[in-house]
């Protein structure tokens, strides 16, 4: 079956020793002619060389309009090994984060992006955003700065004018661990299923969604050794007493360490596992500790480690962090700790 390309026109023209010859030319571009390489095979439509040149006609147009704008840089992102390392879910994030900067920026030249002048302009933007979601829009910018870093690095520009900005939303949850009364009560209520997700997150400090894949084979008895899915990192952490007592008594009918009746926890393209989540808040306010978040045990599992003498350096090891997120999480949760204020007077009193 043939298909009537578009905007294309077939001439016909008679050479001086009476040979018909066609020609084709396409609206806007003018006549097809084959592509370097294909000159010596046979150019007519049908033929892969005449869809070759058909295709590069049509596509020439579009790469004009693309090249020399920051619309080049963003689809060389997303064409990157950078981008194809993440996970699933963070594709799904910064594709629409990537929507949203497309719309404002996408036709600036990249002499625009260049310019000192252009962070001023990428805040206000920011800000613009923030007045509807202030969180969204820190969201947005940290994709905006991830993309023209990548073309730093490879070249295309010289500067990156969107790094290092302040955040516009800051959530202040120093007082949100779960110290050992919340633990308490959370063992006190929750069911099996959620009770192990609980001691397997606290004992690791590791992401829901990692917590929620992961197998058996992970588990050897001794240690846990496992990829992450955020950034990819080789996670090789012992495991530590009370943790293999409850993962050893722990039933094994899944192929994962956590499931709900014997099948793994349901986890949708967008990483969520909707389900899970609905059981663990019931599970927090029976207990009576509305406020409390799953991710907040991560913080715990580092202010503990903190407490017990282990470095930053040494934390980012054991849970598979950078020393960057170890001192985050220390700065918004281990500040407001009573060990620490009696270990610091301590202290002073014994050099007095």
């Amino acid at each position: 079956m043939q298909v009537k390309l578009r905007g294309l026109y077939r001439h016909r023209k008679k050479l001086a020793d009476g040979t018909i010859r066609y020609y084709w030319t396409m609206r806007g571009v003018g006549p097809l002619k084959p592509l370097a390489g294909d000159e010596l095979l046979p150019f007519g439509p049908g033929t892969p060389a005449f869809m070759r040149a058909y295709n590069e006609a049509i596509a020439a147009p579009a790469r004009a309009r693309v090249a020399g704008t920051f619309q080049e840089i963003i689809t060389g992102y997303q064409k990157s090994a950078a981008w194809a390392k993440l996970g699933t879910r963070t594709k799904s994030d910064y594709s629409r984060a990537i929507v949203i900067i497309e719309k404002k920026w996408a036709t600036a030249p990249l002499d625009v992006i260049e310019d000192p002048k252009i962070r001023r302009g990428l805040l206000d933007w920011r800000d613009d955003m923030a007045t509807t979601s202030p969180r969204q829009a820190d969201a947005i910018f940290a994709v905006l700065r991830i993309i023209i870093e990548w073309g730093r690095d490879r070249g295309i520009l010289a500067h990156n004018h969107a790094t290092r900005p302040k955040k516009v939303y800051r959530a202040d949850r120093s007082e949100k661990l779960w110290l050992p009364p919340d633990i308490a009560a959370i063992r006190e209520v929750a069911p099996p299923a959620l009770l192990l997700a609980f001691e397997l997150a606290l004992g690791t400090g590791q992401r829901k969604a990692d917590l929620l894949r992961l197998p058996w084979t992970a588990y050897d008895g001794k240690r846990l050794r496992f990829r992450q899915g955020k950034r990819k990192r080789l996670v090789d952490m012992p495991v530590t007493q009370a943790l293999r007592r409850v993962l050893d008594a722990a039933p094994k009918k899944a192929t994962t360490i956590l499931s709900h009746k014997d099948l793994p926890w349901t986890i949708n393209d967008k990483g969520q596992a909707i389900y899970f989540d609905h059981l663990w808040r019931k599970a927090v306010l029976a207990a009576g500790r509305d406020g409390l978040h799953f991710h907040d045990i991560r913080g715990t599992t580092c202010t503990q480690l903190a407490e017990a003498g282990a470095t930053p350096s040494e934390i980012a090891a054991m849970l598979g962090w950078t020393v960057s997120t170890v001192n985050r999480m220390l700065d918004t949760y281990q500040a407001m700790t009573a060990k620490l204020s009696d270990s610091a007077v301590a202290k002073l009193e014994a050099r007095a």
